[in-house]
């Protein structure tokens, strides 16, 4: 009796998550791609795992994140880096939503409507480690947890749409600030709350954690062959 109504629940559960996914039969899918590899990442050869994974979305999303959605963030960035595929596969919706502009015409390109596009890229990318850190991007930015801006007056806003630091006051930008110059300003009133930003060496992507746990972040990241510093 107890396994007929855990299969019940089960099922019920199922056709709940069932309809509140896209109506893809209205969705004009179309990949650029004539077929996609068959291989996965060598993360077992990098030594990388799932743990490091866990330990990324803890640093990362802190007080902002209960201890399940933790684990959810974990478990998706994950299987986005091991099996690609299986990501597309698993979390259909969240895959499309996490590609930006995706099936949206814009001036001069044709709208992207590639039903698989951690695989796709993967397929295209061919380095594992380019694609871990393309995947975590579109992972991370999508939960508000990454940012990225050239211009001072765009990190202005977008340091804003970061969910651990949307409550807080930061300085202005000026005219001829380059993005590196002003979250280097900002971090100064961060670290009077113990927080700072992290930013990709040469690059203009970034995030925030604890600045006691500066090291560990960065550390962690280094594994992925990819070098955050403070800006």
């Amino acid at each position: 009796m107890k396994k007929f109504a855990f299969l019940f629940i089960f099922l019920l559960s199922g056709f709940g998550a069932f309809s509140q996914q896209k109506e893809y039969t209205e969705i004009k899918f179309k990949s650029k791609l004539r077929s996609y590899t068959k291989v996965i990442p060598k993360t077992k050869e990098f030594g990388l795992d799932r743990d490091l994974f866990v330990q990324l979305a803890d640093l990362l999303t802190m007080e902002a994140f209960d201890e399940k959605q933790k684990t959810e963030l974990a478990n998706k960035l994950w299987l986005a880096v091991s099996d690609p595929k299986k990501f597309d596969f698993v979390y259909k919706d969240y895959s499309l939503n996490t590609i930006k502009n995706w099936g949206v015409k814009i001036k001069f390109e044709d709208p992207n409507f590639e039903p698989n596009p951690y695989l796709a890229k993967w397929t295209v990318t061919g380095d594992e480690f380019l694609y871990f850190q393309w995947a975590i991007t579109q992972i991370l930015t999508y939960e508000r947890l990454m940012a990225y801006s050239e211009k001072a007056k765009v990190a202005q806003k977008a340091i804003h749409d970061l969910i651990l630091l949307k409550n807080m006051n930061f300085y202005p930008a000026k005219t001829d600030e380059y993005a590196y110059d002003y979250l280097n300003r900002n971090n100064r009133l961060l670290a009077k709350k113990g927080l700072v930003i992290v930013i990709y060496n040469f690059h203009f992507d970034y995030m925030v954690c604890r600045l006691e746990d500066k090291e560990q972040v960065v550390e962690l990241l280094s594994r992925l062959k990819w070098e955050f510093v403070v800006p």
